[in-house]
């Protein structure tokens, strides 16, 4: 067999393959003679066949496979031999050349990795958050339990801030109507919907009074036939309605599975989460900081468009909750600049972990999904869930190994400690970027 390599362009390869005639011929012809042996024909005795007429029988199609085998048995060959590392599927160029002598030729185009070289994280500057959770932290907590199980109370007055209010609208833009016929009825906190404009036009109605109004429709706005446009709208305040919080008493308690229904156990369950959640919020914030500083310290890094593409197209369809992984090409178009970052941080923690022998530490993937498991009403189920789920099982491995290089990295690197909120920590793990 031999190879050549040319250089396609960026991390691209064009392989070209010769694979000997006789090479072939002889894999053909050892499989010709072992159908011979299993083969029925009529006429004949099993096993006593011809090879003429096995060969006349069977002889296309054998080698149709034969040739198909031998091509990727040798590009797997090429790679070891001429050391690539592909980053993706082999796409052939073109249909494989029969030569004199029944030589095979064919081509093949893949990406490889990129050559990072070694990575120094003495250099790398980090910032390491400080806190804890505090009693205010766990009030603000209960708080917004009682929030959860606020319960509402119709009211025969005009809304006031807070108060839930339903609403019917039809609402004439140069789009047309919206609904078609009919109206449509929303529901709405005052305060909380982030409409001013029709905040303020609800705030002047009765219940029960309706009223035309002309509303300037936010960007954001959940009807698309709406959204960022002016419209004279028919607005009817159907109903007003009070909140009224919980008392934490023994039955809100218990409520949330704390059996002894005392404000004190309550309080200790609030504050475990908070600091499971802290916990997790500060290595997210870590695992950003890192790979910003890996990202800087390589901005010229290329990656795989093929690794790029996919990436790009997975973060789409979870973003669009696509029900068969392909979103539409426009919102794919939309993520390849974060889909790149990402490719790019994934490369380069991996790198480091080879560099330095970090392995991903199974205790840790245990534990990691005992935590998982911890979340829901029957952890045994969840956690036979993951061991049973070969995909779940790589993103918790992958996840684990992402968080032993950052471990390894604060004990090499440059740490400074950051004195910080609980919010402060848990805000700068929700604002990280994706990927890092």
């Amino acid at each position: 067999m031999q190879v050549s390599v040319e250089n396609a362009g960026g991390l691209e390869r064009r392989l070209t393959v010769h694979v000997p005639g006789d090479e072939i011929q002889g894999r053909v012809d050892s499989k010709l003679k072992e159908l011979s042996k299993e083969v029925r024909i009529k006429g004949f005795r099993p096993g006593r066949v011809p090879m003429s007429v096995v060969r006349q029988r069977y002889g296309k199609q054998v080698r149709l496979d034969i040739v198909n085998e031998t091509m990727q048995q040798s590009l797997q060959q090429a790679f070891r031999d001429e050391d690539l590392r592909p980053a993706s599927p082999p796409r052939v160029d073109a249909s494989p050349k029969s030569l004199e002598g029944g030589d095979l030729e064919f081509t093949a185009v893949i990406e490889v990795y990129p050559e990072i070289g070694a990575i120094d994280v003495a250099g790398l500057s980090i910032a390491r958050p400080e806190a804890e959770v505090t009693e205010t932290d766990v009030d603000d907590m209960l708080e917004t339990l009682r929030e959860q199980r606020k319960t509402w109370e119709e009211v025969d007055r005009k809304a006031e801030s807070g108060d839930r209010v339903v609403i019917e609208y039809a609402a004439e833009s140069e789009a047309g109507r919206v609904p078609a016929e009919g109206e449509q009825r929303s529901a709405l906190v005052l305060g909380d919907s982030g409409f001013e404009e029709l905040e303020k036009a609800v705030a002047r109605l009765a219940p029960g009074e309706q009223k035309k109004v002309k509303l300037e429709f936010p960007e954001n706005f959940r009807e698309p036939a709406l959204a960022g446009s002016e419209a004279e709208t028919e607005l009817k305040l159907v109903s007003v309605a009070v909140g009224k919080l919980p008392e934490v008493d023994q039955e809100f308690i218990m409520s949330f599975g704390v059996e002894d229904g005392t404000l004190e156990a309550l309080r200790q369950e609030i504050r475990g989460n908070l600091e499971r959640e802290l916990r997790q919020a500060t290595s997210s914030v870590l695992k950003a900081a890192l790979i910003e500083e890996l990202l800087n310290a390589r901005p010229d890094l290329e990656v795989p468009e093929g690794m790029v593409s996919d990436e790009a197209t997975a973060m789409a369809a979870q973003a669009t909750q696509s029900q068969d992984g392909m979103p539409d090409a426009q919102v794919v178009q939309a993520f390849m600049d974060p889909a790149r970052r990402r490719v790019r941080a994934g490369l380069l923690l991996g790198e480091l972990a080879q560099q330095n022998q970090i392995r991903t530490d199974a205790g840790k993937v245990r534990e990691a999904i005992e935590t998982i498991a911890g979340t829901y009403e029957q952890p045994a189920e969840v956690m036979q869930l993951y061991y049973g789920n070969p995909q779940l099982m790589q993103q918790v491995e992958s996840s684990v190994l992402e968080g032993q290089v950052v471990d390894w990295v604060l004990e090499n690197a440059k740490v400074t400690p950051k004195a910080m909120t609980f919010k402060d920590v848990i805000a700068g793990a929700t604002q990280s970027p994706q990927g890092g």
